[in-house]
């Protein structure tokens, strides 16, 4: 997943507006949505600020993470969850009962 997207994921979640992160981590409002809208690439020390303030690592918000976490699984449902048909939710509940039996 980009950035942008992961990003955006992350503040739907918390229920965070760009406007509120971005006077939590002191970055432009401008800046924020072109980092959102995957236009430009945030520093080291956004990156930084970003991950403390959303308490997550620089590589999950990078996306560098080898393996999908948890928490990175449970993000993306819920951020896709309203886009689902009843047909790929009901495979999804398989495959996590699938999983919980192995």
């Amino acid at each position: 997943m980009e950035f942008g997207k992961r990003l955006s994921c992350i503040l739907a979640q918390r229920g965070l507006s760009q406007r509120e992160f971005a006077r939590m981590t002191e970055v432009d409002e401008t800046s924020l949505s072109r980092y959102v809208n995957g236009t430009r690439k945030p520093c080291m020390d956004v990156l930084v600020r970003m991950g403390r303030a959303l308490n997550v690592s620089v590589e999950y918000l990078t996306g560098n993470e080898e393996e999908a976490t948890f928490q990175e699984i449970k993000n993306l449902i819920c951020c896709n969850l309203c886009r689902m048909t009843d047909a790929q939710r009901l495979e999804l509940m398989e495959m996590i009962a699938k999983k919980g039996n192995s």
